[in-house]
């Protein structure tokens, strides 16, 4: 019962900084960057290009089994997969709009 409050203790007595003092930092502070310039945060450039654009690109995802709890991974390119999702809603409004006796 103990153990895990100084476990949690420990760990917030190493995750606290250490107070620096305020006499101490003489160097001056960075300018902020130009407004025109890209954001750089810890090492990455945001450039606001959307990443995987690429439609032969090969990408690989977990699918539903009907009637199974394990997933079946599926690798294809974007553009297989993309033609595969509207020929699945394309399927699926004739699906529902077939169904008598039901208003939409």
């Amino acid at each position: 019962m103990i153990a895990p409050l100084l476990m949690a203790a420990a760990m917030f007595a190493q995750a606290a900084p250490a107070a620096a003092p305020a006499a101490a930092s003489s160097a001056p502070s960075a300018a902020p960057p130009a407004a025109g310039a890209p954001k750089d945060l810890s090492g990455v450039t945001v450039t606001g290009q959307k990443k995987g654009s690429d439609p032969t690109e090969v990408v690989c995802h977990s699918e539903p089994v009907l009637g199974s709890m394990f997933p079946k991974k599926v690798c294809a390119s974007r553009q297989a997969i993309a033609e595969r999702r509207d020929q699945d809603q394309a399927e699926l409004r004739k699906w529902t709009a077939l169904r008598p006796g039901v208003s939409n």
